[in-house]
């Protein structure tokens, strides 16, 4: 009995092995591009290149996620993160469904504001509001430290409590 539920462990644990989530980090060169939609677009491309090729030659990846890095200027950061199974894919192999667009990276990329926009490409919103920075101190100035304030604190009224008596009730009429 104990060699068949080992032998039923040993399979359990196989087939577990066979199915695997694939990660996987690729780097975009972007120094020559002047746009950042045509970067995200290239790494569109690239995923969806790559997530074909990878659930077409290795039958045992279940999922896989795909980050695109980009590099320009000496930064490198993330561009987008695809993550999706096999069965999502072949349902539906539309890479913006599965993908996580990074909207600080075109900040720090050091894109201009004034790349082209694609019709075709999805809008990323600015997820950082812009908010100017306070001005800065004179030299002659001192920093303002904030005082504690004192508070007076609130006196209550000490008096005892006050029973009616008969003489404050003229209804009472004492004998």
């Amino acid at each position: 009995m104990n060699i068949i539920f080992t032998l039923a462990s040993l399979l359990i644990t196989n087939l577990t092995v066979l199915a695997s989530t694939k990660n996987t980090s690729i780097l975009i060169d972007s120094n020559d591009n002047n746009s950042y939609n045509i970067l995200v677009q290239q790494a569109e491309n690239l995923a969806q290149e790559r997530i074909n090729q990878e659930f077409a030659n290795n039958p045992e990846i279940t999922e896989i996620t795909i980050t695109i890095l980009g590099e320009r200027r000496s930064q490198i950061v993330p561009v987008i993160r695809s993550t999706v199974s096999r069965a999502e894919w072949q349902n539906n192999p539309k890479i913006d469904d599965f993908t996580r667009y990074f909207a600080d990276a075109k900040l720090l990329l050091k894109f201009d504001d004034n790349s082209d926009i694609s019709d075709n490409q999805p809008q990323v919103p600015n997820s950082s509001p812009q908010v100017p920075a306070p001005p800065r101190p004179s030299p002659d100035s001192q920093p303002t430290i904030p005082q504690p304030q004192k508070k007076s604190p609130r006196q209550r009224p000490s008096s005892s409590p006050i029973f009616p008596t008969d003489e404050d009730d003229p209804k009472i009429i004492d004998d």
